[in-house]
């Protein structure tokens, strides 16, 4: 009977949680905080990418996450071709879907959150938002996004690709559009480390030409999305894509040095880019 007893106060009881994070310990309560945070919440300020869900009177409709109603991005706070500064027309508006139509990807910022808490309003009047083409789009949990100075990424990687990390876990990414040489950009502030190369998110062009910067600028876009990607150029943004598409699979933060590490480690490898999610682990095993 004593063994017996002894046995028993031995005994231990395991706790297995439902999620993988951090365990938190207080007084006798456990419980476990969870690496990564699926549900985005709006902040003002908030880079994002969407989809325009819906055209209605003087605003579009766009699609952030779809656990959420959809935000309003009204016509008053997009960019008009050209930069040109005006009120918005009723030629404007029914002129809408010649510059958003459903099913467009589009960056913008968020402007403002209603009082409701849940209503999002939207904004795109700086030239670096608008309408996303020629590229290729990801998604990942928005806790994967960790905030950042700047979340457009130019020139990364050796100046192959443009990158837009959304707070809201959609990505956009796309081979890197030819920087300007207008005399009055040369003041654009940008942050360099290797190859990595940051850019500011200015909310107007005055400060970079005004009209004229702005004209260059969709000029440049509109060559961008009326030119075709090279075979090598395509393999390139396949691999960078399936290098995001990994850190998602791992749960692992998609920041800048993570997208690094496992894009040279693929080719250190010699992996061709649809191997990769077929080795996932050993690509980001000490991340």
């Amino acid at each position: 009977n004593n063994n017996n007893n002894n046995n028993n106060d031995t005994r231990t009881t395991s706790l297995r949680a439902s999620v993988t994070g951090t365990v938190q310990r207080v007084n006798k309560l456990i419980s476990v905080l969870p690496l990564t945070h699926n549900r985005y919440e709006s902040h003002v300020g908030d880079l994002v990418v969407g989809r325009i869900t819906a055209v209605s009177f003087n605003r579009w409709k766009v699609q952030l996450v779809s656990y959420q109603p959809s935000a309003a991005l009204p016509l008053s706070g997009v960019h008009l071709p050209g930069g040109v500064q005006r009120v918005r027309t009723l030629q404007d508006a029914r002129d809408m879907r010649t510059f958003l139509k459903e099913g467009d990807l589009v960056s913008a910022e968020v402007h403002k959150i209603l009082n409701d808490g849940v209503t999002v309003q939207l904004h795109t009047r700086s030239t670096r938002y608008g309408k996303l083409e020629n590229g290729c789009f990801v998604t990942v949990p928005p806790g994967l996004i960790p905030k950042r100075k700047s979340h457009f990424v130019s020139k990364f990687i050796d100046g192959r690709f443009d990158i837009l990390l959304g707070c809201n876990g959609w990505i956009w990414m796309q081979r890197a559009v030819q920087a300007t040489n207008h005399p009055s950009a040369q003041d654009n502030t940008s942050n360099s480390h290797n190859d990595i190369t940051t850019t500011t998110t200015e909310e107007t062009t005055a400060s970079l030409g005004g009209p004229e910067l702005a004209q260059l600028q969709e000029a440049q876009r509109d060559q961008h999305a009326q030119t075709p990607y090279s075979l090598q150029e395509r393999q390139q943004l396949a691999r960078l894509r399936n290098t995001v598409e990994c850190l998602r699979l791992t749960s692992t933060p998609v920041t800048l040095e993570t997208m690094q590490k496992v894009y040279h480690e693929s080719i250190r490898q010699t992996m061709e880019p649809f191997q990769m999610l077929q080795h996932v682990l050993p690509l980001t095993q000490g991340l």
